[in-house]
């Protein structure tokens, strides 16, 4: 609990609002949508897609900006030139793969909202996932862009072949969640309760848990390949390919 009330203490003495501004864009976006569209009642769904691309596109420019004038999050959150990069690139992706899907999602007669909503949360989890320093930050910015994955695999929800796709995308993501978590925790219990990635490895001495490292960055490794596909946790990537 002193763990958690410190991490909290630190987060609010630290923040610097300016350089997640990017990420309190997508935010704003996310949160006009849903309003939008209840209040439309799903109608005029065209003008939920322009709140998305005008969201993205600000943040876009945001972060062209950070790249020329970089600033610190001190602990929690790293910005430099690296991660502004990473971030540019997930905004640039979901902004193309949007203006590619509109046409395809007004034929297939499916709810529109959600689309932009699913594509605003992924591309915030990775947003954050790129700066992230600590192990809270790194599994829950994971949790979110891997359900909102997991969403918009299963958004043809009149398909059986996308509702297949998304409940093994769901099921092995909670496989792969809890062997990541594992690899967390003993980190975390070994390092006298650092979060910390840099006071981790200043705390925890490597000679004498040499062993538990192995077996934590060995559920970690595994973990991570399941929710990257690598080999040769990629035997349930084809069927939800399919499916989307």
């Amino acid at each position: 609990m002193n763990d958690i009330n410190s991490f909290l203490s630190r987060l609010n003495s630290t923040i610097n609002f300016s350089t997640i501004l990017p990420e309190i864009i997508l935010i704003v976006g996310l949160i006009t949508i849903v309003i939008t569209d209840l209040v439309n009642k799903g109608k005029n769904a065209i003008f939920l897609y322009k709140i998305f691309l005008i969201s993205t596109l600000v943040s876009m420019g945001i972060l062209f900006y950070q790249l020329i004038s970089v600033i610190a999050f001190e602990d929690l959150y790293t910005n430099n030139i690296f991660n502004n990069l990473f971030r540019f690139f997930i905004l640039i992706c979901s902004f193309i793969s949007v203006l590619l899907s509109v046409d395809y999602v007004l034929c297939s007669k499916i709810s529109l909202a959600e689309f932009p909503l699913f594509k605003i949360s992924a591309g915030l989890g990775g947003m954050i996932l790129s700066c992230a320093t600590d192990l809270i930050t790194i599994y829950v910015s994971l949790e979110f862009l891997a359900l909102s994955s997991c969403f918009l695999s299963g958004y043809t929800k009149r398909d059986i072949r996308s509702n297949e796709a998304s409940m093994k995308f769901l099921l092995m993501s909670g496989a792969s969640s809890s062997s990541l978590l594992y690899g967390f925790s003993l980190l975390y219990g070994f390092s006298d309760g650092q979060v910390q990635l840099d006071n981790i490895i200043d705390k925890i001495s490597f000679s004498q848990y040499l062993p538990i490292i192995c077996i934590s960055a060995a559920f970690i490794l595994a973990g991570t390949a399941f929710k990257l596909s690598l080999f040769p946790f990629h035997q349930w990537t084809p069927d939800v390919y399919e499916g989307v």
